[in-house]
């Protein structure tokens, strides 16, 4: 067994500042954060030039019509709207459910409540947009949910990390955790709030289009879903400025899964990039999301 860390000891004092500070800032009124969001967004996307580029190119690659006034103006709104879902995290973390309940509206809730009524298994679909943790923490308020989980490096991070998302009715599945595990709770009844990684690693995905680039994607969607029998509901999250967080529920994706890793795949690509040009700058840009290509393509980013 490994050893426990010492959360104590002086090498992780800043880190429980850095607790302290959010904890703080999420104390405050949404339209407070967001105004301070809005001025360090806009120095972050002067400073960090890197992630700018990344997010211009990703911007670019997708919507390649989209004029480049426009593209830079939605980067910088990204920046912006990642700064604040950076910031407002003591707002989930440590708030009363009566005030989660004030932040994080939801619409299309019905869509999970008919298909549980029906006897029905769920999936959440959750891509990353910049606020997805708020969706399935408010969801929890009101019923037990799941989701996987990966250790954080930081220890310090980690314990607050697993309290917030435990803290109503959470379940985290660890990723390294037997899969039937995970199984078995889809078919306890449990929704799954499953989040779509945004790079399959070498060996891991396969190459299916997104915005009509080939990306590297875990092909796990449709065989969680045959294996869990259950429908898969898609949900976007996106920051209503000055007001707080929206999460929204669609209907069941029809006819899913095929069984056929590929066409699976690749119809929840689809579903994802339906949600992302629906709501815009809060889909996570900043990522290398096509950074593995296919063999003989060069790297995109590469300036």
């Amino acid at each position: 067994m490994p050893d426990t860390p010492n959360l104590k000891h002086p090498r992780h004092w800043i880190s429980w500042f850095g607790m302290a500070v959010l904890r703080l800032i999420g104390s405050l009124p949404f339209p407070v954060i967001y105004a301070i969001s809005a001025i360090l967004g806009e120095i972050f996307y002067r400073i960090v030039p890197s992630r700018a580029h990344v997010t211009l190119v990703n911007l670019k690659l997708c919507f390649p019509d989209m004029p480049q006034s426009e593209r830079k103006q939605m980067a910088r709104r990204h920046f912006r709207l990642l700064v604040c879902s950076l910031l407002s995290i003591g707002s989930f973390w440590w708030s009363r459910p009566s005030r989660l309940r004030r932040l994080v509206t939801t619409k299309g809730i019905e869509h999970l409540q008919n298909a549980q009524q029906e006897g029905h298994n769920v999936i959440i679909l959750a891509p990353h947009f910049v606020t997805l943790d708020a969706g399935g923490l408010r969801m929890s308020i009101d019923r037990k949910m799941s989701t996987m989980y990966q250790i954080h490096p930081n220890p310090v991070f980690d314990r607050f990390i697993l309290q917030a998302r435990c803290r109503f009715d959470g379940m985290l599945i660890d990723r390294k955790a037997p899969l039937t595990r995970l199984i078995r709770s889809i078919r306890s009844g449990v929704p799954f709030y499953y989040l779509p990684d945004q790079n399959a690693g070498a060996g891991h995905g396969i190459f299916v289009p997104f915005f009509g680039i080939q990306a590297s994607t875990f092909p796990a969607l449709g065989k969680l879903t045959q294996a869990g029998k259950a429908v898969v509901i898609p949900c976007s999250n996106r920051i209503i400025p000055w007001r707080g967080i929206e999460t929204v529920l669609g209907p069941p994706l029809k006819d899913f899964p095929v069984g056929d890793a590929y066409e699976d795949t690749l119809r929840m690509n689809q579903a994802v990039e339906h949600m992302v040009r629906e709501v815009g700058a809060d889909y996570l840009w900043s990522h290398k999301r096509f950074k593995r290509r296919p063999e003989g393509e060069a790297d995109l980013y590469k300036k």
